[in-house]
């Protein structure tokens, strides 16, 4: 059986390597290079975590954990994901923080409620308020984006079943005619045939659906992160172990410890930033840009300078509900749609995988994905 995979970001190296388990010949197209910096995969570092205030991602967490511990174990590294621990902050009544001790609760997980006084002195680099709460989770961490991605691939190249083509644009799907299975037609002019179609082009996607009288209900941002340095060279209140990854409720700001392989500390906000065209994109950091997350810092951490040692422009891909899109292409037989977007996919990255490769293979998935299918019309 052969299967076509469209984009080779995260879900797609990880629905390849998955697909290479189950025996599938796999041809992998991307239309730039492995690792690329313009779409959502790329970078230093992503939050995992079993904290939601939506139960649901709670719960399908427990089926990515197995998976990135397998990741793992097939590559030697074990530094892909670390379990650093982490924090969900905010005001004690804050309506997300009581859904995400809900969640966690009835899904088992293990976890404890900081008072600002017990986190500072668990976590002196944080500062809190006298109203908020901290639950703490010791199975959240960070994985290290972009060698999560080039681990997938070279686990799904070595194992002789994958082949990809990079800087190879797809402009076209169709049905495979008398061949069956779908036929790809190539910015180059060239077509190929699959017995099978998975579609993970994040901010690209639509363009490919267009022609099936489906269009997901995407937004594309632009989002901006930036690295800021202690006030203190190397200061330990930041480094791993001593500082964890955190997300505040009210602000939804996230970060992480200070993880060496670019210098500072990582500050984000999980809120949309402009909307953009994924082929024109302004990437070029603005004082605009990075004045909130200033402000942000020297409220929060007041050990961290508001020096700028590094900064990134990158896309989200948004639903309106922010859930993923997972679902059969309509008139285009045996190919379906992964979005793992609204800037909380990465996580489930192997999970997705897993279960492109097995609708890809005609296997029941084991998960009831009707949440997220999209209307079949417009």
């Amino acid at each position: 059986m052969r299967v076509a995979i469209v984009g080779g970001g995260a879900v797609g190296n990880m629905a390849a390597w998955r697909l290479a388990r189950y025996g599938a010949e796999v041809l992998l197209l991307e239309q730039f290079a492995l690792d690329h910096d313009r779409g959502s995969s790329y970078g230093d570092s992503r939050i995992i975590r079993r904290v939601y205030p939506d139960g649901l991602y709670t719960e399908l967490m427990a089926g990515a954990y197995p998976l990135w511990q397998e990741l793992m174990t097939q590559t030697g590294d074990d530094t892909l994901f670390v379990q650093s621990g982490g924090l969900y902050f905010g005001d004690a009544n804050h309506p997300d923080i009581h859904a995400a001790q809900t969640a966690l609760l009835q899904n088992d997980v293990p976890h404890e409620i900081l008072t600002p006084n017990e986190c500072a002195r668990k976590f002196p680099a944080f500062r809190l308020a006298n109203n908020e709460v901290a639950i703490s989770e010791p199975s959240m961490g960070y994985a290290r984006a972009s060698k999560c991605v080039r681990a997938a691939s070279a686990l799904a190249h070595d194992s002789g079943k994958v082949k990809t083509l990079y800087d190879t644009r797809v402009t076209r799907l169709e049905p495979g005619g008398k061949l069956g299975g779908v036929r790809l037609c190539l910015d180059n002019g060239h077509t190929l045939q699959a017995d099978a179609l998975i579609l993970c082009a994040g901010a690209w996607t639509n363009t490919l659906l267009k022609p099936f009288d489906v269009q997901i209900p995407l937004k594309i941002t632009r989002q901006v992160y930036f690295h800021l340095l202690p006030k203190e060279a190397n200061d330990p209140q930041f480094a791993p172990g001593a500082f964890p990854v955190w997300i505040d409720a009210s602000t939804l700001f996230y970060g992480f410890p200070r993880l060496g392989d670019v210098p500072g500390v990582k500050l984000a906000q999980h809120t949309h930033g402009a909307e953009v065209h994924p082929d024109r994109v302004n990437r070029t950091i603005t004082p605009d840009d990075v004045r909130p997350t200033l402000e942000f810092a020297a409220e929060r951490f007041p050990r961290l300078s508001q020096t700028v040692v590094y900064e990134k422009v990158c896309l989200y891909s948004n639903t309106p509900d922010e859930d993923f899109v997972i679902d059969a292409i309509p008139n285009l037989p045996n190919a379906f749609v992964f979005s793992a977007c609204s800037g909380h996919g990465f996580k489930f990255t192997p999970l997705m995988g897993e279960i492109a490769a097995r609708l890809a293979t005609e296997q029941e998935t084991g998960y009831d994905l009707t949440r997220f299918h999209y209307p079949t019309e417009n």
